[in-house]
């Protein structure tokens, strides 16, 4: 049984190789193509153009597995179908759900590897990427500095900085607001630039100003520094980095806390993070829907040819992502709950797919 498994597996393994390897040139084509007048003007060598698709692929990854499993799945099952294998597993007594479990195992692991590359490494690359591109593509290197407000109310923070270089974790013009329970000032933070240096901010060329309950300026407490360290603020650069990153370039524990911090806008943008949040945890589970779709259209069409099990494996994903789509918008226009519209089609197209493979015995 061993054997067959790993017969299994390898006719499986083989082919999605192949697909992702094919894929992901496509891609790197594709958008040389919608670029390559940005890279000419700027002149980007062909290293760093090696370097900003090494950056891109591993945010694609999440997109492009599920296809590739999906095809790969097909075209492994059509071929055993098509040469009677799967007809003379089952005449031996191997039940069909040995023959489809290493499609299962395959598809688990993609959905781990997805779930692993999706939260840790594919949102941090891809925003690298991005800051890459506009770096070599404009005059200067001011797109690594963003204008940043970032509003902390659990312990009644309110920043401004005006310039926060992403690279080096350097702000410029500095204000800090720190705030009584009351909404009134406690004290006030202004400085030109600040650094962070084992896990502290360091500020320099500064002022702090204290304030009564009356918010009048405590003269005798006003304080001038060159270089200080701030100790007692908790707020790390990871805080700000998620206001200037949009939800493609955020995880979702990013996405969670910045949720938790922002309590203070609108129910509607709200209600969209939520969405987003919830979209980015169910975006492994499109793996699992690949292997379980393709595993009984594989091997159904299998002696009717494998283009008509494509058409329809990928009129089902085509349903899958549409249904998906229109959850999802129905859930930011807070006509239903974001869970239920980013789970929706997750839940019915795995339901879907668990009856196709026991229709199979």
């Amino acid at each position: 049984m061993k054997i067959l498994a790993r017969y299994l597996f390898m006719n499986l393994f083989q082919p999605l190789i192949y697909l992702l390897l094919a894929f992901s040139l496509l891609f790197i084509i594709g958008d040389l193509m919608d670029n390559a007048d940005e890279f000419l003007k700027a002149g980007a060598s062909p290293m760093l153009m090696l370097h900003y698709y090494s950056l891109q692929l591993p945010s694609l990854i999440i997109y492009i597995v599920p296809i590739c499993l999906l095809l790969a799945t097909l075209y492994s099952l059509s071929q055993l179908t098509r040469h009677s294998e799967v007809v003379a597993m089952r005449a031996s007594g191997i039940s069909i759900y040995r023959i489809v479990r290493p499609y299962m195992l395959l598809g688990f692991f993609c959905f781990i590897f997805t779930a692993v590359v999706n939260e840790v490494t594919g949102p941090r690359f891809a925003y690298r990427a991005h800051q890459l591109l506009e770096s070599k593509t404009k005059a200067s290197d001011d797109v690594y500095f963003e204008k940043i407000a970032y509003k902390n109310p659990t312990v009644g923070h309110e920043w401004y900085i005006g310039g926060f270089d992403t690279r080096s974790y350097t702000m410029t013009n500095v204000t800090l607001r720190i705030r009584r329970a009351d909404g009134s000032d406690l004290s006030k933070i202004t400085a030109k630039k600040g650094h962070w240096l084992d896990r502290r901010w360091w500020f320099e060329d500064g002022v702090i100003l204290h304030f009564d309950e009356a918010n009048n300026v405590l003269n005798e407490e006003t304080e001038e520094f060159q270089t200080k360290e701030m100790r007692t603020l908790k707020e790390r650069p990871e805080e700000f980095m998620r206001e200037a990153k949009d939800a493609a370039h955020q995880s979702s524990l990013e996405l969670l806390e910045y949720i938790q911090t922002h309590q203070h806008l609108s129910r509607k943008d709200i209600r969209s993070d939520w969405v987003d949040f919830h979209h980015k945890l169910t975006m492994p589970f499109v793996c699992l829907i690949a292997v379980l779709i393709g595993i009984p259209v594989g091997a159904h069409t299998g002696r009717k040819g494998a283009l008509a099990g494509i058409m329809m494996a990928i009129s089902l994903f085509f349903g899958f992502y549409a249904t998906q789509f229109t959850m999802e918008y129905l859930a930011k226009q807070m006509f239903i709950q974001p869970w239920v519209g980013a789970w929706t089609a997750i839940i019915a197209f795995f339901g879907i797919g668990s009856v196709m493979i026991y229709r199979m015995r």
